[in-house]
């Protein structure tokens, strides 16, 4: 229940920035084209090119996409979530690359593997080093199963970044996961390659093929010349719904609105995309255009960066796809350099409303307000790890913002 002084805090808000994932629209529809994403690079002949009849059962199935639950879990998406990370494009990658591991552990012999993946790589190393498994015909194990070895090494050097005061330092949480997905290919395998990072061109084929799976083929060729798979897609996208009931959702933006709120929407999703439904679902007018923050001002900001010769990324937890949504008008350089955190007058006045640790950690950076809700949490765990980052407001879904009145 929320008390006097919970309200009295709320009272002094008047700016409200949103999360989509988990806050607005449901992650059913990005959790499956993750899936099919990591399934079409395993058992495509395009790629590794595993055979098994049930699994190229779906992955050339058209019309309405399958149930599969393979190779993402809820658990991997907790931890995901629990380390900082909170892209689908993530979600896609590391999931791959934890296949892909174990794989390379079987390829024979594995020596050549390991040369293979120290060349430059493009799409088509993963055809070459399909070639150099012993068995091709095979059913991967669920990511349950498979991940639970590498979940039990992350929490154990988590539980050691911990003891070292390391564990809730923003800047080096999400680059702390990545390195330890490479300590676990370097155990697995004994190889120093490949180096799985949040770029390059084996994260830009996941990024492409996840891509075309989401927005189908029609959308996809929109904004890009040409596709990437042989296998044509109608898209996950449309089949997109609100996290919990749509009347709940404008229920709560009424309320807010009506007391004089400004909105504004801070993601890592591509503009074009939370555009769909927000306008197909009568939410767009709640929003000021210029408020809206998106992976299209992300990646503008990077671009700028490399062109300055320190090339970085700036993606969430990073505060600048937030700063960009509260100052619309400054220059990227300005929202970069800009003092943090925030003057405390503005700090007070604005509210964070995610549903992740990367939510939670670049509102604290910039010294604003922040409200969990409990719509986009996976675990236990995670609910647990956000209570110790001391949040302003914990709410059911964005529906319970009347408790606050």
């Amino acid at each position: 229940m929320a008390t006097q002084a919970d309200r009295d805090k709320f009272h002094k808000i008047d700016t409200v920035i949103f999360d989509m994932d988990g806050v607005i629209t449901g992650e059913a529809e990005y959790w499956s084209a993750a899936d099919h994403t990591v399934l079409e690079l395993l058992y495509s002949k395009q790629f590794v090119g595993l055979i098994d009849d049930t699994m190229l059962s779906v992955l050339h199935k058209s019309g309405a996409p399958v149930a599969f639950e393979h190779f993402v879990s809820p658990a991997f998406i907790a931890l995901l979530r629990n380390n900082g990370i909170n892209t689908n494009w993530d979600l896609a990658y590391f999931s791959f690359a934890l296949y892909l591991i174990e794989l390379i552990a079987e390829a024979q012999p594995r020596r050549d593997a390991g040369a293979l993946f120290e060349k430059p790589f493009a799409p088509e190393t993963l055809s070459v080093f399909g070639a150099m498994l012993p068995e091709r015909r095979m059913t991967l194990e669920k990511m349950d199963s498979l991940g639970a070895y590498f979940m039990s090494f992350v929490r154990k050097r988590m539980k050691e970044a911990a003891a070292n005061g390391g564990a809730d330092d923003p800047a080096k949480r999400a680059a702390a996961f990545v390195k330890r997905v490479n300590e676990w290919r370097l155990e697995r395998t004994g190889l120093s390659a490949p180096e799985f990072e949040r770029r390059g061109p084996m994260w830009d084929l996941v990024v492409a093929l996840f891509q075309e799976r989401y927005l189908g083929d029609l959308l996809y060729l929109k904004d890009n010349d040409s596709r990437i798979s042989a296998i044509p897609k109608l898209g996950t996208i449309q089949y997109e719904v609100p996290v919990i009931p749509l009347g709940g959702i404008l229920s709560g933006l009424s309320l807010l609105k009506e007391a004089g709120m400004k909105f504004g929407i801070a993601t890592g999703r591509p503009y074009d995309e939370i555009m769909i439904p927000l306008k197909s679902w009568g939410l767009y007018h709640f929003f000021d255009p210029r408020h809206i923050s998106t992976h299209r001002e992300i990646h503008e900001a990077e671009k700028h960066l490399s062109a300055q010769g320190r090339p970085a990324s700036i993606a969430k937890p990073h505060p600048y796809v937030y700063l960009r949504a509260i100052h619309p008008d400054a220059s990227i350089d300005e929202l970069l350099e800009m003092p943090l955190p925030l003057p405390k007058e503005l700090g007070e006045r604005t509210l964070i409303v995610g549903d992740s640790l990367s939510d939670l950690i670049a509102a604290r950076t910039m010294g604003a307000r922040s409200a969990v809700v409990l719509t986009g949490i996976k675990s236990l765990e995670a609910v647990e790890q956000m209570r110790a980052l001391d949040p302003d407001f914990i709410l059911e879904d964005v529906s319970r913002f009347e408790d606050l009145f």
